[in-house]
This record gives C-alpha cells, structure tokens and sequence, in this order.
C-alpha cells in the first residue's frame, strides 16, 4: 500500500500539497451549552448543544501561520519524490523513518530542533496526512467515538459517541465540500485495508488492520449525490463482561447464569437491532470460555477478539465480481470445514442465511454455539429462522438453549444498552414454549430475578444441567453463587480492563478443575 497514489516519475504533475487544518469560530459556539472538552493529541474537541437541541462535534488542530504551511507544503512535496512506499502503516520502525525524515527536511530548510513549536506542528500535521488518516486523524484517534459516517459531500461528516448516544449522530466541522475530494479520501481509506475501489467495482466492505469495519462507495456509480463511507470503530481495549456488568447491561447473576450454560455447551443466540450491542455481548461471553478449550469463529468482517491461544478464526471470502464468484467462501463452507478441526465451541458472527442450519447442526453433534441475530425478540427470532433463507425448523429450534435479548433503551433522557430478557427454549412434546428467566423493569432499571433460589425455580436449562452434570439442587445453587460472588468481587475491585479480567477468568477455571 502506498502513501501516495502517483508514481515519482510523474513530474508534470501539480505537486503542491495545500494544508487543510480543522477550527472552530466564536459563531460556532454562539447560543449553545458546553458539553464536553477535551484534547485527542494536539487537536482539541468541544462538544456543544445548540438551542434546538442538537449537539456539534469541533475540532481544533494546531493553528498554522503561512509560512509555516508554506513549509509544510515544501516538506510534502520533497517527500513525494523521494520517500519509499512504506509497506506497513502501523508498524513502529515506518513511524520512526519518517520522524526521522522530517526532522532531517526541517534541518536542511535551516529550522533546528530547539524551535519545539514549529517541529511538533509539522510533525502532527505531516504524520496526519500520510501515515494516520487526513483529516479525519482525530476522530479515528478519539476512543469515545464508536462510529464515522458521511453520506454526503456537502454536509459534514457525522459521529456516534460512546457518552452522548442520546443525541444520534453527531455532525462534526469536518467537510469534504467536493466530489473529487471525496473519491481521493474514500480511495485512500480503501488502501488502508489493502482493498482497492473503482468505477468497476464502486463498493466494498474491509477492515484495517487496527480492526475498524469500513464499507464505502465509490464515485455516483451507486450512490448519489456521489461517494460515502461508514466505519466502525472496535476499541483496542474490548469491554469485557465486568464492564457489561459495570454499565448495568446484564446484572451478575445473569451473567453468572450465562456462564453456566456457556460451560455446558448450550447453544446461546444474542438477538437484537442493529446497534445494540449484540457484538460486544456476545465477545464478552467468549472470554468466559475455559481458555484450555478450542474456540472456532466464523466471521464476515473480523470483530470478535477474545483471549485465548486455541482459537481458530475463519472469515468468508466473497469476489465482487460476477465472473469469479465461484471462488467464494460462505459461512456454511467455513463450519463445515471447522467441524473437521475439533471445535469445543463453533461461533458465527452473525448468522443471515443458511449457516444457521449448519450452527444448529453441529450445536447436535456436541459443540457448543454461539451467534447474533438481528431480531426484535425470541418470538420473531423463530419466525426468521423458521422462515428462508434460513429454514431451521423444530428440530433445530429445540437445540437452542436460550436467547439473549438486547436494545438500546432512553433511561432518564440518555440511550443506553440493555438485555432486556433472556428467554429460554423450552421443548414441549411436538412444540416449543418460550420462557422469559430474566427480564427488566424500565421503572427500576434493574434486571429480575435477583436471588440464585428464583432462578433455578423458573429456569428448564438449569434442570437440564443438573442432568447432566449428576448434581443436586445445592449443588448447582452453590455453583452459580461461586460464579455470582466471584464476577461481582470483580467489579468492587475495579478490573475492567481485558487483560485482567482474562487472567481471572483463567485463574478461576483452573482452580475450578483442581
């Protein structure tokens, strides 16, 4: 992948490179409230609401004189000519390199490295447009911000932001204002994630190698009035179950109830509308899996990132055009290949066609499931399934354990995410019951039951469990609460973070097998 789109050797081509820099004028902050400020690097943002309610993302970069972008654009050009391609943009050594070259363009225009202030200023804004992502640097570096969208051109790119949900998508102070330059961002975003788009193949779905989801089009070849883009943003810190419990997504005896059918190898879908959560729930769940047992995900767009060694990542593979097509790889090819690797647990991102079919049959050989599904609730999750493309009928249905339901749901004016219920399946003779185990009371914001004894008295799954695993009443009752104390020792000690709550999780499945 290169930096720079055109050849060296092109030299009739116009090289002036002209600084683009992000501000905020006084107007911009007339009759509005301050939300939030704070600093992403050197560029400042300020999050403010205006009269009609609706917030505005600023951003401030570091203020440029003329001469000093005068300079950047000579140092530009010079590294234009002369600076090799680099191969990885997220490695450490091309981040070095090309301080390095900087630093030796600035000394050779006479600027010496005392004068701080000048140095920082080309370094942030020359690092910003070749190695980071232009313009849209601070938004890609800021950790709050969950989502990037831009339809339009004309109008501004938009956010989601992790603390001001309530607020929809956010417009920022960033504009493309042309077609042209647009199609160049949109290009080079593509090039990141080592894709390529053109007229002949105007759309694509990619990752970068950071793990950010990005789909975009190119030109007016399908959209209108011309090119756009979406990313999603994946954290490199991921939340772990602890934070879900923190937030008051699920409460503890959920997810120590979870956690329960998990090590059984229930068959568990995480259902919901777009944007719900279902993702970061259902990774959350993985990273309660013993470590020492084989997880296989299947994916169409890497997103799930869990702790363990013996993990086994597929992804589909999917030609954009006609005539290679039977080159692709779907889900359906994938499990039936993880079958043959002897998977503990097989999960599928998110199942939309007939690889739910496949889930549910390797769910009946033994191996655990897991999966998300867009689906109001349990009840209309049956009817897709049942339904085609997906065609799994009774007997499939049956397998499924149970199923996790999550929203976005207004809590005191804020949009938050909750499960609302999780419904067990229930087989009855020649037909399913739907059973509600959890559920949550919008009044109270808190999740029912809350004692260990009326969970077991409404669950079948539990029943099932102490089947299987040979034990009494007290015993499984002592198992959940051991999970329960243990989950919630961990939220009153602070350990969120991924790598801690990891380590736990293995330490309690090892001292569990002892």
């Amino acid at each position: 992948m290169e930096i720079f789109e055109s050849k060296p050797k092109e030299k009739k081509k116009d090289l002036s490179f002209q600084l683009h820099s992000l501000h905020s004028t006084r107007e911009n902050f007339d009759d509005t409230e301050l939300l939030s400020k704070y600093n992403v690097g050197p560029a400042a943002v300020s999050i403010v609401k205006n009269r009609y309610g609706k917030a505005m993302y600023f951003i401030d970069e570091p203020i440029m004189s003329e001469e000093e972008s005068l300079l950047y654009s000579k140092i530009m050009k010079q590294m234009y000519l002369t600076t090799q391609p680099l191969k990885d943009l997220t490695n450490d050594k091309a981040h070095y390199n090309l301080k390095k070259q900087i630093l030796s363009l600035t000394e050779s225009y006479g600027i010496s490295k005392s004068t701080r202030s000048i140095i920082d200023k080309l370094m942030y804004y020359v690092m910003r447009d070749t190695i980071e992502y232009g313009i849209i640097s601070t938004l890609m570096n800021d950790s709050d911000i969950e989502d990037i969208l831009s339809e339009n051109y004309n109008f501004p790119v938009g956010i989601i932001h992790r603390k001001f949900q309530e607020f929809g998508v956010i417009d920022t102070n960033i504009h493309f204002g042309n077609v042209t330059a647009m199609n160049s961002f949109v290009q080079r975003l593509v090039q990141r994630c080592e894709k390529t788009i053109t007229a002949a193949v105007p759309f694509i779905d990619a990752i970068t190698d950071e793990g950010h989801r990005v789909s975009a089009t190119f030109g007016r070849e399908i959209s209108l009035p011309g090119p756009n883009f979406a990313i999603r943003k994946f954290s490199s810190d991921p939340y772990t179950i602890i934070n879900l419990i923190k937030f008051n997504t699920l409460s503890p005896l959920m997810a120590a109830y979870l956690w329960l059918l998990i090590d059984v190898k229930g068959l568990i879908l995480v259902v919901g509308p777009t944007a719900s959560g279902k993702t970061t729930t259902l990774a959350s769940l993985l990273a309660m899996i013993d470590p020492r047992l084989k997880i296989t995900t299947i994916e169409d767009t890497p997103e799930i990132r869990i702790p363990h060694e013996h993990w086994q990542r597929l992804i589909t593979r999917k030609s954009y055009s006609i005539v290679e097509t039977k080159y692709d790889v779907d889900m359906g090819h994938l499990i039936k290949l993880a079958l043959r690797s002897r998977p503990d647990y097989i999960v599928v991102g998110e199942v939309r066609g007939d690889e739910a079919l496949n889930l549910t049959q390797a769910a009946a050989t033994g191996h655990g499931g897991l999966t998300s599904f867009h689906a109001t609730d349990a009840q209309s999750a049956l009817v897709r399934l049942g339904s085609p493309p997906l065609n799994v009928q009774l007997a499939g249905q049956m397998l499924i354990w149970c199923m996790v339901r999550q929203s976005r749901v207004n809590i005191s004016g804020k949009s938050e995410r909750r499960v609302t219920n999780i419904t067990e399946i229930v087989p009855v003779k020649n037909s399913i019951e739907l059973r509600d185990i959890f559920t949550w009371n919008p009044n109270s914001d808190k999740h029912e039951p809350q004692k260990v004894e009326d969970l077991i008295k409404k669950s079948f799954r539990l029943k099932e469990i102490m089947k299987l695993k040979g034990s009494s009443e007290d015993e499984l009752k002592n198992d959940l609460l051991k999970r329960y104390t243990f989950l919630t020792k961990l939220k009153s000690e602070g350990k969120t973070k991924y790598s801690e709550v990891a380590k736990e999780l293995s330490k309690f499945d090892f001292e569990a097998s002892s």
